[in-house]
């Protein structure tokens, strides 16, 4: 199934049920009353799943100022076993996605789930050399007057460059996050469908 290493850290590193027992589908769901969505994963490879990433123990010497957002992790990540190497699938769940969301809330939850994957993956013994983020959806609230009606929707944050985060980042599937440098990253919205039964936003995603 897994490696030695792999187990090993498993078995001997890493907390008890932090990962999900391996599966080819995964139901990854956002459970909150503001906002419940169920994502059914499908994924072909040997992997490894955190579910409910947010709200397990991480690393506890990050700053924990809100500006920076060091504490904000991403709702579910998958380690996906490309042979030889391990592909990193970060996986936030809004129901709705506006400037501030993306700026204040996404893509610092990508950024810190990021480093802190990396942290595992070292216990793990693998190598990370890809890295998808996701975000699933129902509303797209990016109103095509706000960088007019309010421009400071549009400026960045001191010290990264001006771009637009419709534009530059969201049509265009990517993410650029400010690491001190600037990293890119793909990004592959997912829309959610409202179940009229039960108000639970579905959706799918294959990893093939």
């Amino acid at each position: 199934m897994y490696s030695r290493r792999v187990q090993f850290a498993i078995d001997h590193f890493i907390m008890d049920e932090y990962f999900l027992p391996m599966q080819k589908i995964y139901h990854l769901k956002e459970e909150k009353d503001s906002g419940k969505s169920d994502l059914n994963v499908s994924i072909e490879k040997s992997n490894l799943c955190i579910y409910d990433f947010d709200n397990k123990k991480k690393c506890n010497f990050l700053r924990g100022d809100k500006k920076i957002g060091m504490q904000k992790s991403v709702d579910h990540i998958l380690f996906e076993n490309c042979d030889d190497f391990w592909r990193l699938h970060l996986i936030e769940m809004k129901s709705s996605v506006g400037y501030k969301t993306w700026r204040e809330s996404i893509k610092p939850k990508v950024r810190t789930s990021y480093f802190t994957a990396l942290a595992i993956a070292d216990f793990l013994g693998i190598k990370i050399a890809d890295v998808i983020a996701y975000t699933t959806y129902e509303e797209e609230k990016f109103l095509a007057s706000d960088s007019g009606a309010n421009p400071r929707a549009v400026i960045p944050p001191l010290g990264e460059p001006a771009r637009d985060p419709v534009a530059d980042e969201w049509r265009k599937d990517q993410m650029f996050l400010n690491i001190g440098e600037e990293m890119k990253i793909p990004h592959k919205k997912i829309h959610m469908i409202r179940n009229k039964a039960t108000g639970v936003l579905e959706g799918e995603l294959v990893i093939a």
